[in-house]
């Protein structure tokens, strides 16, 4: 029987894990799902369905040597000797993005390149090399990436614009920048690790994660658009119109979201089909379309009674809106018995990268995953609209009205 690890499991791509698994591909794929974290974390945080299956294992600190993590995992992990997938969310902030930092389980946030792939990378290790120790049933480990690794760190310095759509097939980027993707480390251990040994190992690559964590996230951009948009409407009314904070390139440039269940959906079913994923394997993975943000804000307006409007010059910038209106926020925190103080927690800074200046052309070609017989899909506002639902339900963000 399978036995699902998830390191990471309180983020928003470990959360989501937590959640697919018990469910996709079939609710009995799995027959164990152990989610890990460093700090406090329950399946009442979680906000998952019941299901006995499912265990929460807190204080499982990855910056520990291996052997602390094993004995940790051993002790606090019922049957871990019979895990037989690993998956490992690191999936966060591009570092020139935000100065707010993020920590989980499975990824640490640094201030500059080199010590952030030195940690990671650790992480990484640390987090195999453990397993690996307690777990002889092993079939698979899943690590989680992103669009660092076609340098959208740098698009301009590695020309982007000349690898659209971007390929699993596209070569690393050239140095100095290839030296700064903490991913191309974590997949050459995994590669270095994996050999001789009976498991084996994929990559998957999200565009933009859209989705829901318990608690907060500050490097959540559907959470920054429903604060943003929730306080738009409190100051100027139902019905107005809310230019795109952007500016009208990025307004009209392509890209492809990656909802989050249709990411772990991906994962899982990189994991259990080694045959064709395995062997270092890596797969993009989107909702499906490729869409801009001319074809997506107005829906997403519209779902707070607003008017999406195009860019507009004239416009009060994000954060100086969000800066000058956090009253607006106190008053529906207070309304609809939310965190007052989530709107201090958000991480702008990643919010206003996303929207302002991420504005090229990168979208994903998704012909790998499909080959591999993924075909999982999702409209992009619908992503977005679900992930808000759950906010609701979690009393993060107000209800529409």
């Amino acid at each position: 029987m399978a036995h699902a690890l998830i390191y990471g499991a309180s983020g928003i791509s470990g959360w989501s894990l937590l959640n697919q698994t018990r469910i996709y591909p079939t609710p009995t794929t799995f027959s164990r799902i152990t989610g890990t974290t460093s700090r406090p974390f329950s399946l009442e945080k979680a906000q998952i369905p019941q299901d006995e299956r499912i265990k929460i294992a807190s204080g499982i600190d990855l910056t520990k040597p291996a052997d602390q993590v094993a004995a940790a995992l051993k002790e606090k992990v019922e049957d871990i000797s019979t895990v037989t997938h690993v998956f490992f969310t690191g999936t966060a902030s591009l570092t020139s993005m935000s100065p707010s930092a993020y920590i989980s389980a499975a990824y640490i946030q640094e201030d500059d390149f080199e010590t952030l792939k030195q940690t990671n990378t650790r992480l990484l290790e640390n987090a195999v090399r453990a397993i690996e120790q307690i777990a002889p049933n092993l079939k698979s480990i899943i690590l989680q990436t992103g669009g660092k690794e076609y340098g959208l760190e740098f698009p301009q310095e590695v020309g982007i614009a000349d690898h659209i759509p971007l390929k699993e097939s596209c070569p690393r980027i050239p140095e100095p920048y290839a030296s700064k993707i903490f991913y191309y480390a974590q997949y050459d251990l995994l590669k270095q690790l994996s050999e001789g040994k009976s498991w084996t190992f994929s990559e998957v690559r999200p565009d933009g994660v859209v989705g829901f964590a318990p608690g907060t996230n500050a490097m959540n951009m559907a959470q920054g658009i429903a604060i943003y948009l929730a306080m738009y409407k409190a100051v100027h009314g139902a019905g107005a119109t809310a230019p795109f904070p952007g500016h009208e390139h990025g307004y009209n440039s392509t890209h492809t979201d990656t909802f989050q269940d249709i990411l772990s959906q991906m994962e899982i079913h990189a994991a259990l089909n080694t045959d064709k994923c395995g062997n270092g394997g890596v797969f993009n993975v989107a909702d499906g379309k490729v869409v801009t943000w001319a074809q997506v804000w107005p829906r997403l307006c519209e779902r707070f009674g607003l008017v999406g409007g195009s860019p507009q010059s004239d416009a009060t910038p994000m954060l100086e809106f969000v800066k000058n209106n956090k009253n607006a926020w106190v008053t529906l925190a207070k309304r609809h018995g939310l965190n007052e103080n989530l709107v201090d927690e958000q991480g702008w800074g990643h919010t206003n990268f996303m929207l302002v200046d991420f504005d090229f052309d990168r979208q994903y070609d998704l012909s790998r995953s499909r080959e591999v017989g993924f075909t999982e899909s999702i409209d992009t506002a619908e992503g977005y609209f679900r992930a808000w639902e759950r906010m609701q339900t979690a009393k993060m963000i107000p209800p529409f009205e």
